[in-house]
């Protein structure tokens, strides 16, 4: 019985050992299988943080290069974009196709450290930005920045001309024979260029007997700056892009247009705004008393701004002698009649000559659909002319001509010479004698088509060609005002502009430039653009950044 028991015993023994193998085996499966699961965790882990790793990486290397690249195109190309109200910060696609177009390297110098130079005014912020643009649209163009007082050697360069502090310096760049860097033409645009000034502040001035940059001299001993802070209330808008764009022309024109303005005679025209745009239009000026001076040998172009007294006959024989050029002609002149000059028998013999009469009588216009405002003289005339259009853009232009004196062309063609009528009035226009206090108009008189602005011409045969001298005729001194031509619904600006070049034969460079209001803000935005900004950071991107969470949430949770 005892070995039945041991035997049970041992049964039960062996069985024990059979569970506990099996429970180990068992254990040690379950064991293995937790390994293993936990190995593969680990391996889905360290594989998701390799790749969580390894995109950071990749991300943040794409952000570091796409920087790189950015600022290196934004750099080289002008890809900024101006949200100010009038583009200030822009340069006109006039400016940025000529500018595009220069084939000469051109070097520009600020005397002035960039930063310093920054914090004068708002004008120089804008003044730099533009720099910055020329430079992208064309790489010939170059642009430094040097402190006058700590660089002299600057100075020594340029022992013929006053450099002053912020001065801005143009050139362009050529090689000598043995391979040297020489400089060919300049032009210096000074801090008060930057600025447009009010008519009535000029006329201060002038009444004073200086120019807005002598006044500045003689107040501020050159220092522009303090100039035109204490002044900034005579500011009418900036003129950076016009005085830098007519710089560049200025010093790129293989054949520049000197103009001569005539004065002398108490001269009624204004002229400020017309020199900007003269002067933007890479024509060279020059001002002289025609009583006292002779006419300079290398003008091809003279101005007379609507004398106020009658010339005298020194004074036309000059002017005859200029255009007739010792019989080559090829000179050209402009002659600006007022409603306000008084009588002018040597001038008005001289242009008969010509085959015009400017006659003392004033434009009347009765066609409702020609007359701008509430007065029957204030007209909105008609181009006649189809010659020296290249300039303007006929299918909108609008001009606007205020008092006109009617000018009569005595003849189409005589003695070689012809004259042509550019701008009239609507054949149902009248005349109204000026000189007469008590004069009335008369609509009993037969309307006719009055001519406003003319052009005659005297040719000559030289060697089998032929060459002309042209004088332009304008009925009226308020057609180039300075309101007039900054007036942004009229095209005065861009017609006379157009003309004179076609006159001069400049028909390459032409550009017309506005003004630029500058304010003190630093970022000025329309309303619609305004609104734009405000939904675009206010609902577009933070309903974007919830979509996008959104789905990385639901790619992740499902995973």
């Amino acid at each position: 019985m005892s070995d039945n028991i041991k035997e049970k015993e041992n049964i039960e023994n062996t069985e024990d050992i059979k569970d506990t193998k099996e429970k180990k085996a068992k254990n040690k499966k379950e064991q293995s299988g937790v390994a293993k699961a936990k190995k593969r965790r680990n391996a889905k882990v360290f594989k998701h943080t390799t790749l969580a790793t390894v995109l950071t990486v990749i991300f943040i290397a794409a952000v570091v290069l796409v920087n790189v690249i950015a600022s290196i195109i934004f750099d080289r190309y002008p890809l900024t974009i101006d949200l100010t109200e009038n583009n200030k910060y822009s340069i006109s696609k006039e400016s940025a196709d000529y500018v595009k177009s220069i084939d000469k390297e051109i070097r520009i110098t600020v005397l002035a450290e960039r930063e310093v130079y920054l914090n004068v005014n708002e004008y120089t912020v804008q003044a730099v930005e533009l720099l910055d643009r020329y430079t992208q649209y064309n790489p010939k163009i170059s642009v430094s920045y040097v402190d006058l007082l700590s660089n002299p050697e600057v100075k020594s360069r340029y022992t013929d001309v006053d450099l002053l502090n912020n001065d801005v310096i143009f050139e362009t760049v050529a090689t000598s024979a043995s391979g040297e860097e020489t400089f060919d033409r300049m032009r210096i645009v000074h801090l008060s260029d930057l600025v447009t000034w009010s008519a009535d502040f000029t006329s201060q001035v002038t009444e004073m007997g200086m120019t807005v940059e002598t006044y500045a001299n003689y107040l501020c001993g050159g220092d522009y700056a303090a100039f035109i802070n204490y002044y900034q209330g005579y500011i009418e808008g900036s003129n950076a892009e016009s005085a830098f764009t007519s710089a560049i022309m200025t010093i790129t024109d293989p054949d520049p247009v000197n103009v001569t303005i005539l004065t002398g005679h108490d001269e009624i025209a204004q002229m400020e705004y017309f020199k900007q745009m003269l002067t933007a239009n890479g024509y060279e000026l020059n001002e002289i008393n025609i009583i006292t001076d002779e006419i300079p040998e290398d003008t091809d172009m003279l101005i007379i701004p609507a004398p106020a007294e009658d010339y005298f006959d020194e004074d036309i024989k000059k002017v005859s002698d200029f255009l007739l050029n010792g019989g080559s002609l090829e000179k050209d002149a402009m002659y600006i009649a007022s409603v306000s000059q008084g009588d002018t028998p040597n001038l008005d013999e001289f242009l008969e000559e010509y085959g015009v009469k400017v006659e003392h009588e004033m434009i009347i216009e009765q066609n409702t659909d020609h007359i701008f405002g509430y007065y029957p003289f204030s007209t909105i005339p008609t181009i006649v002319s189809e010659h020296y259009l290249q300039d303007v853009n006929t299918s909108d232009y609008l001009l606007y001509m205020s008092a006109a004196r009617p000018i009569t062309l005595l003849f189409d063609e005589q003695n070689m010479t012809a004259t042509e009528a550019f701008v009239q009035s609507t054949s149902s226009a009248l005349t109204l004698d000026y000189t007469d206090e008590n004069a009335d108009i008369d609509t009993s008189q037969k309307g006719s088509a009055y001519t406003s602005i003319a052009i005659a011409s005297k040719a000559a045969f030289l060697e089998e060609s032929e060459a002309y001298s042209n004088i332009l005729v304008l009925g009226s001194d308020q057609f180039v005002s300075d309101s007039n031509l900054q007036a942004p619904q009229f095209q005065n600006s861009e017609y006379i502009i157009s003309l004179l070049n076609g006159m001069t034969g400049k028909t390459d460079t032409g550009i017309v430039i506005a003004t630029k209001t500058i304010t003190g803000n630093t970022f000025d935005l329309t309303q619609k653009q305004s609104s734009i900004l405000k939904w675009t950071f206010q609902a577009v991107i933070p309903v974007l950044v919830l979509v996008i969470g959104f789905v990385v949430y639901k790619k992740r949770k499902n995973k």
